[in-house]
């Protein structure tokens, strides 16, 4: 069998045998072998199965993805808001179950692996009589690398932060609100669920997060800087320190400090997507924010590697106060 890693291409049995081993595949039949949209047995996960340009019933499905990581998607045309399937999309929760996405450009092709969904909103207009359901999800593997995009043959859609950039003429980092963190609501037990996401190590995109990790980090050391300036203590901006250059494990990525004089130390969590898109953050960085007083996370988003622009938030005080966490691995001993 097999295994599933990101911009691998497969066919519809691989992608059957990989979710669903234990039922049986039939060639251009049934749920695995002819829809675009499946529901793994037994649970809320499903499997989106595109091709590019398919016409039913006379519709054109119109899908693509944004510069900012958005991936636009319809329902098939016969889909409404009391569609069950649809029901569980629009309530979908990327920390309980998963959506993955497979993509080919024509049905001469196998289908590219593109990565897992997050649920971000759905036209509301929609569903109506013989009209499917628009939705925007984010995609969590971003950005698609450009040889995998050019054998799709698709042409990123400008997104947010594109037209925000060129609107305005960005320079360096600019304030944002930030978003207030969701209550999820649970039923029955409290126990928190682990969910892994099964997916191998890809080193040269490890290599762009690094990169865009490293850059948000530069940027965030001159807005720190020009605040300080700006407060009349420019005595303190050579006291900044970019601790994660020296050291891997502090918890935290730049030592500065307040309008008042005193320290702070910042965590700084860089992408390329907007401000609803996940980061990552490790189990060092969750318990230092909740023994240091003067913790804060500036989250950079809207990032552009080539200008050197994005938008910032900035949220003080313990990460699990300010973000649902999803744990994404255990430590096993005897």
């Amino acid at each position: 069998m097999k295994r599933l890693e990101l911009y691998k291409r497969y066919n519809r049995e691989e992608i059957h045998n990989i979710f669903s081993p234990h039922t049986t595949f039939t060639p251009q039949s049934g749920t695995w072998g002819l829809h675009g949209l499946v529901r793994i047995e037994n649970s809320n996960d499903f499997v989106f199965i595109v091709t590019l340009g398919t016409i039913q019933s006379g519709h054109t499905f119109d899908e693509g993805f944004t510069e900012d990581g958005v991936f636009r998607w319809q329902s098939q045309p016969r889909n409404t808001f009391k569609t069950p399937n649809i029901i569980k999309l629009i309530n979908h929760d990327e920390t309980e179950n998963t959506i993955s996405l497979f993509m080919r450009e024509n049905i001469k092709k196998d289908y590219f692996f593109l990565g897992h969904l997050k649920y971000l909103n759905h036209d509301k207009d929609s569903g109506g009589d013989n009209q499917p359901v628009n939705f925007n999800w984010q995609m969590l593997s971003w950005p698609i690398k450009q040889n995998v995009l050019t054998s799709l043959g698709l042409k990123l859609e400008k997104g947010i932060s594109i037209e925000i950039n060129n609107k305005n003429k960005k320079t360096g980092l600019e304030i944002s609100s930030p978003p207030e963190k969701k209550i999820k609501k649970r039923e029955g037990s409290k126990k928190q669920v682990f969910k892994v996401d099964k997916i191998f190590n890809n080193p040269e995109n490890d290599e762009k997060l690094k990169e865009i990790g490293e850059q948000g980090e530069l940027l965030v050391l001159e807005f720190e800087k020009k605040k300080l300036i700006k407060a009349n203590k420019p005595s303190l901006v050579d006291k900044i320190v970019h601790v994660s250059k020296t050291n891997d494990y502090a918890g935290y990525d730049i030592l500065s400090f307040d309008e008042n004089g005193d320290q702070i130390f910042i965590e700084v969590k860089t992408t390329k997507g907007p401000k609803s898109s996940d980061f990552y953050i490790s189990p060092g960085e969750v318990k230092r924010s909740k023994s240091i007083n003067n913790y804060f996370l500036y989250r950079v988003f809207n990032f552009d590697m080539k200008n050197k622009t994005g938008d910032l938030y900035i949220k003080k005080g313990k990460i699990e106060d300010n973000f649902n966490l999803k744990p994404t691995g255990y430590k096993a001993s005897l």
